[in-house]
């Protein structure tokens, strides 16, 4: 029995109307090596977890379902190093999410072609087709060839400048020690995986479109950098990412996170969440500075009014709970 060359890594939940076209997409692989597919369903409510389980019995040799009874992501369970990652058989690994989809039955092929032939290099990836569900704009393909710096062979400082590789459109020469080096609750997962694979080998591109990636109005980058909803619910992940990507690859995304922290500063006052200001200044300090520069005078005003304002509250509860704690100390003595 041949040894598993590729394993290939779907994320899912709620996919229902799009999980067989994922799932078709690997089963139709022709490959001269042997694969499988581990799909990891996080207690879907749609059926998602059905259809993963009928292929499952269908495809039992490549198929290898993870299916959930508690949802783990709500839990702050890191899926691809708790259920996935620990999984892996393969030499290389390949990445595609449930509502996305690969096109051409020779992908894998050609990628692992290309790999095998170069040693050299640890990430192989393609341009895709990018498409909205509700048609909202004309499809595209991505990246365009000046994204990607205009070249067919990239390294680790290309990519630190921008994320040029769509996550279905990847090959790695899987790096076991990823586990280790992989930081929990960062944002984008997918750009620092590539970047842990770029920091020990080159990246090759190849020119044919082979998969599709979905977007949709409610995906987590719609807004992204841009919607008081995003940097609200993105911001403390996404400055942690760059923060850890300072570290580990020595690269300076100073302007990244002011840029961030400024912007998070303005939602959160916007919504009335002072409180999360406070935890920028506290687990950011070394950029408060520069993040407070780029507020507006009103930005700033509004800013101080409102911490002025829960100052005054706090001091009133603390008042209050005095006031009640000696009433009732009283009450004790001559009563």
């Amino acid at each position: 029995m041949q040894k598993i060359k590729v394993s290939i890594l779907c994320i899912t939940y709620n996919h229902a109307k799009f999980i067989r076209q994922a799932l078709d997409g690997f089963v139709m692989q022709k490959t001269n090596f042997p694969f499988e597919v581990i799909v990891h369903d996080d207690a879907s409510t749609d059926g998602t977890a059905d259809i993963v389980r009928e292929y499952a019995e269908k495809y039992p040799d490549i198929i290898k379902p993870i299916l959930q009874t508690e949802n783990q992501w709500s839990r702050g369970v890191s899926i691809w190093k708790a259920h996935m990652w620990p999984r892996i058989r393969g030499e290389y690994v390949a990445l595609n999410e449930g509502d996305d989809y690969w096109t051409d039955p020779c992908k894998l092929q050609k990628q692992i072609d290309f790999m095998d032939a170069h040693p050299d290099f640890s990430v192989c990836f393609h341009p895709v087709r990018v498409i909205w569900d509700d048609k909202r704009s004309p499809d595209y393909i991505f990246p365009t060839p000046k994204f990607r710096f205009n070249k067919t062979v990239l390294e680790l400082s290309d990519l630190l400048q921008h994320n040029f590789i769509q996550t279905n459109s990847v090959v790695y020469r899987w790096r076991p020690e990823c586990a280790e080096l992989f930081p929990d609750g960062i944002l984008p997962g997918d750009w620092y995986l590539h970047l842990l694979h770029a920091q020990v080998g080159k990246i090759g591109f190849l020119p044919d479109v082979m998969s599709v990636y979905r977007r949709n109005a409610g995906g987590i980058w719609t807004g992204s950098f841009e919607s008081d909803d995003w940097f609200i619910k993105c911001a403390f992940p996404c400055m942690k990412f760059y923060k850890s990507a300072m570290t580990q690859f020595n690269h300076d995304y100073t302007k990244e996170l002011v840029f961030i922290a400024a912007s998070a500063i303005r939602a959160f006052l916007r919504a009335n969440q002072t409180d999360k200001i406070n935890v920028i200044h506290d687990t950011y300090p070394e950029i408060w500075d520069g993040a407070t520069n780029r507020l507006n005078v009103c930005d700033m005003a509004s800013m101080q009014k409102r911490v002025n304002k829960y100052k005054k509250l706090f001091n009133m509860t603390i008042m209050i709970v005095a006031f009640v704690v000696v009433m009732c100390i009283l009450l004790t003595v001559f009563l």
